[in-house]
């Protein structure tokens, strides 16, 4: 498949590594100096190369809109029409941003929306699917996980049931578990997830850097649920 990396920083850096791997063809882009994924270019050799913001969303198939939140609208602006009737790949988070650089959870925005919504608003042609939104990018590796029994979970959502499928198949070749978590209105509970993420890393971890180790999976049960008769 194309695939088309919008933009390749921490996640779409580690991301492009596992597609490459799987034998995907891709394009980079970079919302700033592009010359800091070089080295990345080189690593990847034929099966990467270098372009613009709008060069990659026109390439690939598949696009993955890994966007620093505050820069949405720049990026939108840039990639124009692009992207219609595109798989777009959202893995954003609403963080703000403060004037001491201080990141912090819009909780106002998250009440009535998701950035899931806000994009799939901003490209109406587009086919939105949200995915890879609750792991830090220093996990976001399949070989973090080799030493642990389970295998973290990416969880998506979207209205569109075919590019959720593809999705799926990518994350597979990623190297994680894909979950269907629904419709593209159920990000808001994914990004209340990332919120639960924090509030875990600050209070059990003791420091919220400490979510760079975490992450959540669904496990099923084995031998399987134990029934007994309800005492009432």
């Amino acid at each position: 498949m194309k695939i088309g990396v919008l933009n390749t920083g921490n996640i779409g850096s580690r991301l492009a590594r596992a597609w490459a791997a799987a034998d995907h063809t891709l394009l980079l882009a970079k919302d700033g100096e592009d010359r800091k994924i070089a080295p990345l270019l080189m690593e990847l050799g034929e099966r990467a190369r270098l372009g613009t913001i709008e060069q990659a969303a026109d390439f690939g198939e598949a696009v993955l809109f890994s966007v620093y939140w505050p820069r949405t609208d720049a990026v939108l602006e840039a990639v124009g029409d692009a992207l219609n009737g595109k798989i777009v790949i959202e893995t954003m988070n609403p963080l703000g941003v403060t004037d001491e650089f201080e990141h912090f959870h819009d909780h106002a925005f998250m009440r009535d929306s998701s950035t899931a919504e806000y994009l799939q608003e901003r490209l109406p042609e587009a086919r939105v699917v949200k995915a890879f939104s609750l792991l830090a990018a220093p996990v976001l590796e399949a070989t973090a996980w080799a030493d642990s029994p389970f295998k973290a979970s990416v969880f998506y959502v979207t209205d569109d049931q075919e590019a959720g499928q593809v999705v799926r198949g990518l994350i597979e070749d990623a190297g994680f578990n894909p979950v269907n978590a629904g419709p593209l209105r159920a990000a808001r509970q994914l990004e209340q997830l990332g919120v639960l993420l924090h509030q875990i890393a600050a209070h059990e971890y003791q420091g919220d850097a400490d979510l760079i180790r975490l992450a959540f999976a669904v496990i099923e049960a084995s031998p399987g649920p134990i029934m007994r008769e309800r005492v009432v």
